[in-house]
């Protein structure tokens, strides 16, 4: 089990999404993870976290994140940075966002992202 609340634990785990996508979560994320990405709709456990993303992300090439702040409150959990999206036609897109993590055993049971991708990704479904 990874141990989530030793120091830097966020940068590890952005830094394994950025190489391998949404599976490169799951070391840090609960097996029933509830998870919601702005707008779309909430999906709950891994697997249906990483189709949700397979499938809004066809077009993306590459991600990378860079924190600016953390705090790690014992049970949550809250960072601020900004992402970078590869795109397939070249141009890259930097946008602000925001994580929400609640953690239960030391995995990450809750999973909110609050950015406005809609550049990336077009508007939510409504």
């Amino acid at each position: 089990m990874t141990d989530n609340r030793k120091p830097g634990w966020m940068n590890e785990m952005f830094a394994a999404l950025d190489a391998g996508g949404v599976p490169g979560l799951f070391p840090w994320l609960d097996e029933d993870v509830c998870f919601r990405f702005a707008g779309y709709p909430p999906g709950r456990g891994r697997e249906q976290f990483a189709a949700t993303w397979a499938g809004m992300s066809g077009h993306i090439t590459s991600l990378h994140h860079e924190l600016a702040q953390s705090w790690d409150l014992g049970d949550e959990a809250i960072c601020r940075g900004e992402v970078t999206y590869g795109l397939d036609d070249g141009r890259q897109l930097s946008v602000p966002f925001v994580n929400v993590f609640k953690l239960r055993d030391g995995l990450i049971s809750e999973y909110l992202v609050y950015v406005d991708a809609s550049a990336v990704f077009g508007a939510a479904p409504g």
